[in-house]
């Protein structure tokens, strides 16, 4: 998906960005700001070269993990299940405890969710283009 948009200020390493609407007669984003009180501006990560004024074109920035979390953690659990009976063949225990699969499955999932949180993008969007 990609957006065009004005950069309305640049703070640090974060830009602000207008959305310009493709369906509007004028499209400016000075009449579309924070005086109608829509909110058509987001933050993005800034990159180098951009000036206040310039038009941009965004694209989302949400990464293969974010999209596919629940399958993730699904296939983390199942896999976490099925590698503790992968081993409990290999060695044996003495006694079969279905709490322990359980468990494996639930140290799995907690893994993938951490690292989904911690990979998680900042910023819903990124420049891609400066024009």
């Amino acid at each position: 998906m990609k957006i065009r948009g004005k950069v309305v200020s640049i703070t640090g390493d974060v830009a602000e960005v207008c959305i310009i609407r493709e369906n509007t007669a004028c499209g400016s984003c000075s009449t579309c700001l924070k005086k109608m009180g829509v909110r058509d501006i987001t933050k993005v990560a800034a990159i180098k070269g951009i000036q206040i004024g310039q038009e941009v074109v965004l694209r989302d920035n949400i990464n293969w993990l974010s999209k596919n979390r629940i399958m993730l953690v699904v296939a983390a659990f199942v896999s976490g299940i099925i590698l503790t009976e992968v081993v409990s063949i290999i060695i044996s225990f003495g006694s079969y405890r279905g709490g322990m699969d359980l468990l494996v499955g639930g140290i799995l999932t907690l893994i993938v969710l951490i690292v989904s949180w911690v990979k998680k993008p900042r910023y819903l969007f990124k420049i891609v283009k400066v024009g």
